[in-house]
């Protein structure tokens, strides 16, 4: 139990969170602290991770009930190693609140707090003793988005003024959810041969599986054999309005670590041109060993920002291009709950700068009578609406054939669960 607490402390402690400081943590102890090489450790630790992100703000909430003191008047790593105990005894229910507890004060004289140990102690064991107290109930729909669900009000009022205050705060409650871990089926591939790797069911969309006790060791080996590949329903249609075909060229422009661009290969075959291109080294070179793995060697992987910059030798057109940008994750905070932070005007206004850049530079590769998506993970209109009527105006030899929003299912039915996204498909004329 500490290598998990102490890895999810250390992670956490990484991070640019509200009302936190980061990097607190001593060196000494950041340096020592190393990923659990036990699965089962790992996985209780990035479930407390996730776990305290998400609900941040109504642990901060917890905290200040239970000590009766404002947070500034709490010692920064200490605030965290609460955070961490507060959502074991309110959020999980497979760990004694005497285990939490006794944990939480070891950690604090573990790294440096041993002064303060008798605090934490104090003010977990009035937490374990309150933890079956409710949160207050609340009225108005966007305090309850803050308390219940810690989503910033800025995120909250963004989302009520698109689609009504109560379906934003049902958005939210969805964002708090536990994703299932879904794959999706390899062309030629059958249930069985997922079943034969680790237990699964289908989702309710075509092609879709739910891994019922997911492991890392099982998942690498689906996707190493070419049987699955980790993909949410949403994330896994959007090819399938890129019409592809065996002998059309293709660009996977943003690439990341080409969870799209296996799956466009497994439509275009081995003899076609299929170029992955992005900007960071480090998932090209994740891109590069899955390639290796499956045996895959008609994909040129080009590391550059903008063609530009691509020092390769590449078609002048493509007759298909993806172009899944970086965005503002908006549609999947339920798998990136950091994100839900950083959803400003401001950070946005960045993002579609660098949307609208990306995807005019790839407009330029599209072949006369191609087809080129651009899709988000992004329910907000600048990321998708604005950029595409940018793109067309830039373009007068595109034309839109098709738009669509999805938003996040909110509901706790697996075989229904997806995320949120968007899709647009255009026609060079």
């Amino acid at each position: 139990m500490n290598i998990a607490r102490d890895y999810a402390l250390k992670r956490l402690d990484q991070k640019r969170l509200p009302g936190w400081q980061a990097l607190r943590l001593p060196r000494k102890f950041a340096t020592t602290i190393t990923l659990p090489q036990d699965l089962r450790d790992l996985g209780l630790a990035e479930q407390i991770e996730s776990g305290v992100v998400k609900n941040l703000l109504q642990l901060q909430y917890w905290t200040e009930v239970h000590s009766g003191r404002p947070l500034a008047k709490i010692h920064p790593l200490m605030q965290k190693i609460l955070a961490i105990a507060i959502y074991q005894l309110r959020l999980l229910d497979r760990i004694p609140a005497s285990a939490a507890v006794d944990e939480a004060v070891e950690q604090a004289k573990r790294f440096g707090l041993r002064h303060a140990a008798g605090f934490a102690n104090a003010v977990l064991r009035k937490a374990a003793r309150d933890r079956a107290i409710a949160l207050p109930e609340e009225p108005d729909p966007a305090k309850k988005a803050v308390l219940w669900y810690s989503h910033p009000s800025e995120l909250f009022e963004r989302l009520a003024t698109l689609f009504g205050p109560i379906p934003a705060l049902a958005i939210c409650g969805h964002n708090n959810l536990q994703p299932p871990t879904t794959v999706r089926l390899a062309l030629g591939k059958s249930l069985a041969d997922i079943l034969a790797i680790c237990p699964a069911e289908p989702h309710s969309q075509e092609g879709i599986f739910i891994l019922s006790s997911p492991d890392k060791s099982a998942i690498a080996r689906l996707a190493q054999a070419g049987i699955a590949q980790v993909q949410d329903p949403t994330s896994a249609q959007v090819l399938a309005y890129a019409q592809l075909a065996p002998g059309l060229s293709f660009l996977d422009r943003c690439c990341g670590v080409g969870t799209k661009t296996l799956q466009a290969w497994e439509h275009l075959g081995p003899d076609a041109v299929i170029v992955a291109m992005d900007s960071s080294a480090e998932r090209c070179r994740t891109l590069r060993s899955s390639l290796i793995a499956r045996r895959i060697s008609n994909v040129q992987i080009v590391q550059a920002e903008m063609f530009p910059n691509a020092h390769a030798d590449l078609p002048r057109g493509f007759d298909r291009i993806l172009v899944d940008v970086p965005c503002s994750n908006s549609g999947v905070l339920a798998r990136r709950p950091e994100a839900r932070y950083s959803q400003s005007t401001k950070a946005l206004e960045q993002l579609v700068t660098l949307q609208k850049q990306i995807v005019t530079d790839a407009a330029k590769r599209l072949a006369p009578n191609g087809l080129l998506v651009y899709s988000t993970c992004s329910i907000w209109p600048e990321e998708n609406q604005s950029v595409v009527e940018h793109l067309l105006h830039a373009n007068t030899g595109l034309s839109l054939l098709k738009q669509q929003t999805t938003l996040p299912s909110c509901t706790d039915d697996p075989k229904h669960y997806h995320d949120g996204g968007f899709l647009a498909v255009l026609q060079r004329r």
